[in-house]
């Protein structure tokens, strides 16, 4: 027989492994029943049978040449269980109360589980086993033998009836119900929970440093009070999915110099274009910027629902090749349109993007619209819900057209429709996570659109589709009603055609919301009237020395830049502080196994499952580290008297700082690379990054870049990609 440590240790390593104990022992007659079979012809477990049909277990029996051993508890058994309250059924995969009846223990989301305590991989002959002896259950459960010279019980259960053999193992009978509480001792028979279990466990964690007595400590406590706790404040908060509701209190306050822009704010001056002419063709006329759209609005030359139905028809038809639209807003964009024109009849003006489609990355509430996060589980949500930056373009008169897709749960570019796909390119995709809000301004399908960011998700699509997109200062932009990732890194922000054009969308959306309490009112300075000239800029040394040049030409002062810091990697924490964040937000979807069913397994299945391995220590070390990070990054500008700088936008260690800092970062198209015998293009772009608040700094920088270069004028070949791509005929 096993040592005690040893078969705890193989409990909690490997149910392989304590498995071998049991001796293939199994009826091998020719008229041998299985265990199912057996199983179903017994009155007394005609419950415990339903539950093996309810979860389709009983077909796994005999899988592969394996054996099982089945402690079944009798009918009896089980209505002293209810009665007791001596098994915990789980409905919703979150609220855990004691079983009552059998129909609540077969509608209960844990039945699986609760019929995994009672299966034992390999043959185990009730004569055979020994006083003392551990049995490793399928649910990962220890339960201890006890033997007298006439009974034999396992864990609080007697042996009913013994050694039932079958042609895939054998069925005992038992009297009570495994992974039980005795209440007369109040002991739990599942003795997998002790200190070898703790010694294991804190290891992986990289916590070993409690002696045998203390370990013991440990168990007993998370025995009866970790798991007892935070089972009810999970049943409290951590359900829906996607963060919607219950914010968390601990802020992330980017904000070291927060005093320069507590001034009352105030808009931005923009400018009034007059004299535009409506371009003779459509296609002209769906490249032109905001501005120019709005002074053709308002002469009159064109009509909102006039351009309502120019950026639906050319969405509808690119979007078999781009995957980039999940729902259109038909009704909803023909309504707010003829609403805009009516006003514009009447003398009313509401402001720059009066009457201008747009659209919303698929993570952001509408209601009466889907809103799937991308992601099949959720493909039929609706949320009926306004989130505020919805409202705040709804009250400035832009018109919704659609929800353009966002890599699944916010990751990468493939989500439930596909993978988004680059109009530069499509031979590969846009990028993530708003994929669709890129692939679609790139394509002149809509003026602009609304995406999101936590780890790069406006920077790498925006690059790779050559648009120009900003990433506002944490805090900038309200984020209610929208899918939460991580409260301290989510961030909102315009995905453009030019700079200028991002400064407008994101004057209209900035500003305080009453349900994020990360978000601020914050004075920026206006970016159409900051003079670049007494600006000076550091350069890092991947800087596309083109734009430093350019730069240069509108007088900005080009220094050398090296960002310094000492926090050893800016990576670890960004996963450390996103990953448990994600998790918390979408703890449901994978205790509910939903993550079986999602887009991309190797992804956010495989990130997450690790991440329940990070304590809650660790987690704090990695904010402390956070925040040793941002010091150390704004006293190098600060040190280094500089105003902003530049650099590549892609470089994944700084997508990881800027995002942990909270800087804001506007990401610009500075050329294109032939791709041979195409028309295709590889972008290449260039990231304007500042301190958190200096959103205006980096707007006007990019718009004085654009002022002296056309990059951002160019027209990505969706009509005619290449060689045999014979899409559109």
């Amino acid at each position: 027989m096993p040592t005690l440590l040893l078969v705890i240790l193989l409990a909690v390593i490997t149910s392989s492994e304590a498995s071998t104990d049991g001796s293939q022992r199994r009826c091998t007659a020719t008229n041998c029943k299985d265990i199912r079979s057996i199983s179903a012809s017994r009155p007394e477990l005609s419950t415990f049978n339903a539950a093996l049909e309810r979860t389709a277990l009983n077909k796994t029996f005999g899988e592969k040449g394996k054996s099982f051993t089945v402690f079944a508890p009798s009918n009896k058994a089980l209505k002293i269980a209810f009665k007791n309250s001596r098994l915990i059924c789980v409905h919703a995969f979150y609220k855990a109360r004691p079983c009552t009846s059998t129909a609540d223990l077969l509608s209960s989301t844990n039945l699986k589980t609760i019929l995994l305590n009672f299966i034992v991989e390999g043959s185990f002959r009730v004569k055979d086993l020994e006083d003392g002896q551990l049995l490793l259950f399928a649910s990962s459960s220890v339960e201890q033998i006890h033997k007298t010279k006439t009974r034999t019980y396992i864990g609080n259960a007697r042996v009913l009836t013994a050694d039932l053999l079958a042609s895939d193992g054998l069925l005992h009978v038992v009297d009570n119900v495994l992974g039980s509480i005795d209440p007369r001792t109040m002991q739990a028979s599942d003795v997998s929970v002790n200190a070898t279990a703790i010694r294991v466990a804190t290891k992986i964690i990289d916590a070993d440093i409690f002696d045998e007595e203390q370990q013991k400590e440990v168990a007993n406590g998370v025995l009866t009070k970790n798991i007892v706790g935070v089972r009810a404040n999970r049943e409290l908060v951590a359900h829906p999915d996607g963060g919607l509701r219950n914010p968390v209190p601990l802020l992330f306050d980017p904000g070291f110099n927060k005093k320069e822009f507590s001034e009352p704010d105030i808009k931005f001056s923009y400018p009034i274009l007059d004299n535009v002419q409506r371009p003779k063709n459509d296609e002209d006329l769906a490249f032109m910027s905001i501005l120019q759209l709005g002074s053709l609005l308002r002469s009159k030359q064109i009509t909102s629902v006039d351009l309502v139905k120019l950026y639906t028809a050319r969405l509808k038809k690119v979007d078999y090749v781009l995957n980039a639209v999940v729902t259109y807003t038909e009704k909803l964009a023909l309504e707010q349109a003829t609403a805009a024109d009516k006003l514009l009849a009447e003398g009313v003006y509401l402001g720059p993007l009066h009457g201008i489609p747009y659209g919303l990355k698929d993570i952001i509430a509408v209601p009466g619209y889907k809103t799937t996060w991308g992601s099949s589980v959720f493909k039929n949500q609706v949320i009926n819900e306004e989130s505020l930056v919805y409202q705040k373009l709804k009250a400035a008169g832009a018109v919704l057209i659609a929800k353009l897709a966002t890599g699944a749960l916010a990751w990468d570019d493939i989500w439930f429709g596909g993978r988004t796909k680059n109009p530069w390119n499509i031979h590969e995709g846009s990028t993530g996570s708003s994929a669709g809000p890129a692939a679609c301004t790139s394509a002149g399908n809509v003026p602009f659109a609304i995406g999101s960011e936590t780890a790069g998700s406006i920077v790498y699509p925006s690059s790779r589709t050559g648009i120009t997109g900003l990433r506002p200062s944490f805090g900038m932009v309200g984020r209610s009603w929208v899918m939460s990732l991580s409260e301290s890194m989510d961030k909102l922000g315009p995905l453009c055609r030019s700079a200028a054009d991002c400064a407008i969308v994101l004057d209209v959306i900035r500003g305080k919301d009453p349900r994020d309490w990360s978000s601020e009112d914050i004075h920026l300075k206006d970016p159409f009237f900051i003079d670049v000239s007494k600006l000076t800029v550091g350069y890092l040394p991947d800087a596309d020395m083109g734009v430093v040049k350019a730069l240069a030409s509108k007088q900005v002062t080009m220094v050398p830049f090296a960002l310094n810091y000492t926090v050893p990697s800016a990576q670890f924490i960004l996963n450390v502080t996103m990953d448990v964040d994600v998790l918390a937000h979408f703890d449901h979807w994978q205790r509910a196994g939903l993550d079986d069913n999602y887009e991309d397994q190797t992804a956010w299945p495989v990130e997450l499952r690790r991440t329940r391995l990070i304590s809650a220590v660790d987690y704090i070390q990695a904010q402390r580290a956070r925040g040793k990070l941002a010091h150390e990054v704004i006293q190098t500008i600060q040190r280094q008297k500089i105003d902003a700088f530049i650099g590549n936008a892609t470089d994944w260690e700084k997508v990881c700082v800027g995002n942990l800092v909270g800087m804001p970062v506007i990401v610009i198209p500075t050329g294109f690379k032939k791709i041979n015998g195409t028309r295709r293009r590889i972008t290449v772009q260039t990231g304007i990054y500042a301190a958190p608040y200096q959103d205006g700094t980096v707007l006007a920088l990019a718009m004085a870049y654009q002022s002296v270069t056309n990059h951002h004028l160019q027209r990505p070949p969706v009509d005619n990609l290449g060689p045999g791509d014979d899409l559109f005929l």
